[in-house]
């Protein structure tokens, strides 16, 4: 740290006092007139907020001031223990004691630095952590960015992301913003300056907390608590439930951290599943919370966008047909099904071209050894990895049919965006990916039949009356515009909810 920024750094007790007037000004009808002393003033200003924790009939005032005596969300235990101190005590000294005790114990045990706060309060905050310090562009990071660029040129939102020690919230950098709002856009020079993230932790107070991502990790338990008690609506768009309801085909530690994120979503407001499927998934877990005696988060379903840049399709340079894979290389997707059946038609002696598009899964042994072993014998089989959209989407204009066989699936964009380019899938016959079909210009299959799977890859390759038609329903598809997504996402998530709000 630099000198000038030490001496820009607040004393302890500086910021102290300046967390619990944050405080102030939201919890009490009056706030004390501030003190010239910081420990004076942070002294007057805890006995008037402990005395509203003790008399508030909810737990919203007592989250919010252990948040401001430790600059820091505290957890679902650190509200319930003060709860329930604070009415046992009759003393007003010993109750602010305890506090003090509680700050002390924390700070020390977490080593807290002297951080100030910012309330925001009756907003609509969004949590894009991951989006905003990551380039990585899958499917989860389309959407929040997508999102978020329409939602910030049509309301009035305010993104965050975690601190580092993932004790609370904070507001984006200049280029995190960036990364978030213009993915993919050209910047200015200047745009490329990254500051430090601001210590300044940003308190969602009375507001809808918009999770378009899992929230990280470690953030977890503090997340659930924030859903719990401080009196702001957490509302989530929901994926899939992949790493618990397919946990075989994903590492161990995935449903442990999905787990929870469920302790998070169980003391949400609303979800709004990407497909009925993923809908259907998340309302089953809704429902199972009865059983803890919750009432569960309302669940919606609204359906994913899928809108691609315009372009033409053009004859793959060998004159083969081209079969597109696209979607990273995960088990669920099933790509080694894939490969297997491309082996059989190969060994039967058709020709075509086997393309892949899509990043690296987890466990990629079995997938590399055997496309490894399909282009020594000469096989033409091409592992593009990840590419930018324009060039995946080129990709899929070429093809002759797409092959989609996923075991399971929140949504399953690459069957959208496959009939988006005018081209035919072979997918998956239940689930997200079924819905979509039901548009036309699919064939659907049983994705655990290797057989079937084949046999209809073969059609497709060998009768070019069926292929032709399956194109024709294939350009007919008009996928729903992320305008459109938005717009419903924001009354399913945002209007619905403080709309509910005002009437409790």
């Amino acid at each position: 740290m630099t000198a000038v920024a030490a001496r820009r750094e607040p004393t302890a007790v500086a910021a102290l006092a300046q967390r619990l007037r944050a405080a102030g000004d939201v919890l009490l009808v009056e706030s004390p007139a501030v003190d010239p002393d910081p420990a004076r003033d942070a002294a007057q200003l805890l006995s008037a907020l402990v005395g509203c924790a003790r008399d508030s009939a909810t737990a919203g005032p007592t989250w919010l001031l252990l948040t401001a005596v430790t600059g820091a969300y505290p957890t679902a235990d650190d509200v319930v223990g003060l709860r329930r101190a604070l009415e046992l005590t009759h003393d007003a000294t010993d109750a602010e004691l305890m506090v003090m005790d509680h700050m002390a114990a924390t700070v020390s045990a977490d080593g807290l630095p002297p951080v100030q706060i910012e309330i925001l309060e009756g907003g609509v905050v969004v949590d894009v952590d991951f989006s905003a310090q990551n380039d990585k562009q899958t499917g989860i990071q389309r959407v929040t960015r997508r999102v978020c660029a329409l939602w910030d040129a049509d309301h009035s939102t305010t993104l965050l992301a975690w601190s580092a020690d993932h004790n609370g919230h904070r507001r984006l950098t200049r280029r995190e913003t960036l990364r978030v709002l213009r993915h993919g856009m050209p910047v200015e020079p200047d745009d490329h300056l990254m500051p430090e993230p601001t210590s300044l932790l940003c308190v969602p107070w009375r507001c809808t907390v918009v999770l378009t991502e899992v929230p990280p990790e470690p953030a977890a338990a503090v997340l659930a608590a924030l859903a719990e008690f401080s009196g702001s609506d957490v509302v989530a768009i929901g994926y899939d439930a992949i790493p618990v309801t397919s946990a075989e085909l994903r590492p161990v530690v995935d449903a442990g951290v999905f787990v929870k994120y469920l302790t998070v979503l169980k003391h949400a407001r609303r979800i709004a599943g990407i497909s009925a499927s993923s809908a259907s998934e998340f309302r089953g877990f809704s429902e199972a919370l009865a059983a803890q005696g919750l009432p569960g988060p309302s669940v919606v379903e609204v359906m994913l966008a899928t809108q691609i840049a315009p372009g033409t399709g053009s004859a793959p340079v060998s004159g083969l047909p081209r079969v597109l894979c696209i979607g990273s290389h995960e088990l669920h997707k099933n790509h080694l099904a894939v490969l297997h059946c491309a082996e059989m038609l190969w060994r039967s002696g058709l020709e075509f071209e086997l393309h892949f598009v899509g990043g690296d899964g987890w466990d990629m042994s079995d997938f590399r050894s055997r496309t490894d072993a399909l282009r020594s014998q000469g096989r033409p089989l091409v592992d593009h990895g990840r590419l930018p959209d324009d060039d995946m989407w080129r990709l899929c204009r070429d093809a002759s049919f797409t092959v989609f066989p996923s075991l399971h699936e929140g949504f399953g964009l690459p069957v959208s965006e496959s009939l988006a380019c005018g081209t035919p899938v072979i997918t998956t016959d239940y689930g997200s990916t079924r819905e979509i079909a039901a548009a036309g210009g699919c064939v659907l299959v049983d994705p655990r039949d290797d057989a079937a799977l084949e046999a209809q890859m073969r059609r497709l390759l060998t009768n070019p009356e069926d292929l032709a038609r399956l194109r024709a329903e294939a350009r007919a598809y008009e996928p729903k515009t992320w305008s459109a997504y938005a717009s419903e996402l924001w009354e399913a998530l945002v209007t619905t909810t403080v709309g509910a709000a005002d009437e409790a």
